[in-house]
Parts: C-alpha cells; sequence; structure tokens
C-alpha cells in the first residue's frame, strides 16, 4: 500500500496548555490559584457550559460549594484556569442561577440570541460536538476536564481497600486519608487501525466495520484495546484478527488522539490485510466490507454509508487514506 503521511495535529488532539504542574500543590488546595484571579471552566458528566462561540468562561463566585476542582494550567498569557466538574446538584444550582440572570437581563430581546456554541446564553453542550469549534487552548481545557472528571465520578473509592478518596494535587490524584495511598488517573491505550488490502493491479481496498451496537449503514476502522504485556503492534495484529479474520502486516503509527468518553487514548495505524477473505466475530462487529476510494466516497456522498468524522482519530485517518491517491 502506499504509505499514508502523518496525522496533522487537529480536532482532539490539538494542544494549547501549559498544564502548569508545579502550581497543583500537594493539600490540592487551589485557594492561591483562585486568589490570583483564575477562571473557571464548568462540565457536567461529559458536557461543558458553552456561549458565544466558545467555553464559558466566569469566576470563583459563580462556582457553587462541594464541587470537584481541578487545576487545568495556564494559556500563553499567563491566564490560569480551574476545571469545575458540576455533580447534579451542582449542574442545577447553575442553572438556576443562570435562568435567574437570564430573567433580569432583556439583551436577548434586542439580539439574535443564536443556537449551539454561539448561542449568546450559557448552554450545555456535549465534548464531541465542539471539538472542532474551539480554539487550541479551549479544546485542551475541556479534554482535560472531561477526561479528569469521569475519572473522579468512577474513582471515589480505594482499589485497595474501600476507603472513600478526596481529590488532592490540584484534582490530578485522590488519596486516601486512613491508609495514604494515592491513585492516579487512567488513560486505557486503544489501536485504531487502517486495514487496506492491494491487490496485483496495484487497487487498494479499505476494510470497514459496522459495530454490533450500530445502525446497519454506520462503518469504521476497526479498533479495540492494549492488553497487558503487549506491543502496540501486537495489540493491532491481534485486534484485526479477533474482529475480522484478516491477518496484517507491516503495522505503522500515524499519530494519536485523546479520547476521553471516558478515558482512552487513541493510537492510529494502518496495516497490510495479506487477503480479501473476512469473517466479522459477530459479537463487536456484525459485518465488514471491503471499499476501494471510488465506492467508499460514493457510498458516503448518497449517504449509503455513514462514516466517521474528521472529529474522531478514525474519521481523520479513513479521509487521509481517500485522498492518499
Amino acid at each position: 500500500m502506499k504509505p499514508l503521511p502523518p496525522l496533522e495535529t487537529t480536532s482532539l488532539a490539538r494542544h494549547g496548555i501549559d498544564r502548569d504542574h508545579l502550581r497543583r500543590g500537594q493539600d490540592g488546595d487551589l485557594g492561591e490559584v483562585w486568589e490570583a484571579g483564575a477562571t473557571a471552566v464548568l462540565g457536567h458528566r461529559g458536557s461543558l457550559l458553552v456561549a458565544s462561540g466558545g467555553l464559558f468562561l466566569t469566576d470563583r463566585s459563580l462556582v457553587p460549594d462541594a464541587q470537584t476542582e481541578i487545576y487545568l494550567g495556564q494559556d500563553p498569557t499567563g491566564t490560569r484556569y480551574i476545571g469545575i466538574d458540576l455533580d447534579d446538584e451542582g449542574r442545577s444550582a447553575i442553572d438556576s442561577r443562570l435562568a435567574a440572570d437570564r430573567d433580569h437581563d432583556a439583551s436577548d430581546l434586542l439580539t439574535a440570541p443564536g443556537t449551539g456554541i454561539d448561542s449568546i446564553e450559557p448552554v450545555w453542550l456535549p465534548l464531541r460536538e465542539l471539538a472542532e469549534a474551539l480554539d487550541d487552548v479551549q479544546v485542551s481545557l475541556a479534554c482535560e476536564l472531561v477526561g479528569l472528571g469521569n475519572w473522579h465520578r468512577t474513582h471515589r473509592f480505594s482499589p485497595r481497600n474501600g476507603n472513600p478518596t478526596v481529590p488532592t494535587y490540584g484534582g490530578w490524584v485522590r488519596r486516601d486519608p486512613e491508609a495514604g495511598s494515592e491513585h492516579f488517573p487512567r488513560t486505557d491505550p486503544a489501536v485504531i487501525v487502517a486495514v487496506v488490502h492491494t491487490d496485483e493491479d496495484g487497487q487498494e481496498r479499505l476494510l470497514l466495520g459496522n459495530n454490533a451496537a450500530w445502525e446497519a449503514d454506520r462503518f469504521s476502522l476497526l479498533a479495540g484495546f492494549v492488553e497487558p504485556g503487549e506491543t502496540l503492534e501486537h495489540a493491532v495484529t491481534r485486534e484485526i484478527w479477533e474482529e475480522a479474520q484478516v491477518e496484517v502486516v507491516n503495522p505503522r503509527y500515524l499519530g494519536s488522539q485523546p479520547w476521553p468518553f471516558p478515558c482512552s487514548l487513541m493510537l492510529g495505524f494502518t496495516a497490510e490485510a495479506t487477503s480479501l477473505s473476512t469473517r466479522a466475530d459477530q459479537a463487536e462487529i456484525a459485518s465488514l466490507r471491503w471499499f476501494t476510494r471510488a465506492e467508499l466516497t460514493e457510498a458516503i456522498a448518497t449517504g449509503a454509508v455513514r462514516a466517521a468524522g474528521t472529529v474522531s482519530i478514525a474519521g481523520q485517518i479513513l479521509h487521509s487514506w481517500l485522498e492518499n491517491e
């Protein structure tokens, strides 16, 4: 196959924040950061509060008590940010406060309110819908807050003894106050692979799979988690065999992307299939299809196939292959 170029840093892979780890503090107290004029970013269960084309930014006065605070770092101008992962009560308190402010403000009667991220009034939107609209700084903040928020919500107890844990180190560690053990955020590596077969005439075909949980017309690259004790390259060959019964060779790394849904790091590869023979495992993958570039371009254009968009590394690799004539 013709090698694909390395992935450009796009969408969720963009980065614009100095994480400034030395300011996290061992005791987890962010009082000094707040006093220095930190800006708050608000998140709730994978969604973020946005307005006027970007993240809704506020100060400490709007933040409810007893919420998880995470020091996210500083931008190139020196502005420091604290992410607030709201629990359900915190989200309700924010919504009530914003509704009260809205009732006292007639500006929306005088200007076009906008919709989605461009709404003048703050609205909640999931990160998947925001990734390509946010700038480098804000997409960094959003990925940090969503990923760490997911971790905090699911790791409130020590895996060693079941004791409740508390956030420390600026929200980057959870500590068992009784035993003193420290627990760190997890990131699950997963490979995602453009499997390509090249025939004797040089015609390339890309293998796409329909996940058993998806609609029948939705297709994407094959992917799977890296298991303990294996290399990334072995994960590529193993996952493709397990899901599609396709033998692949020459795995080549393209790039990576954080995927905080809830805590993955997606590692993009290409691999060369030794034959066109396939068999879907019927557990994760319901069906498999090979596409030439012309076939896939037409199927996407007509709506016969719904393929991943460029917000994800799957879509980025897929479109890179389509353009790599």
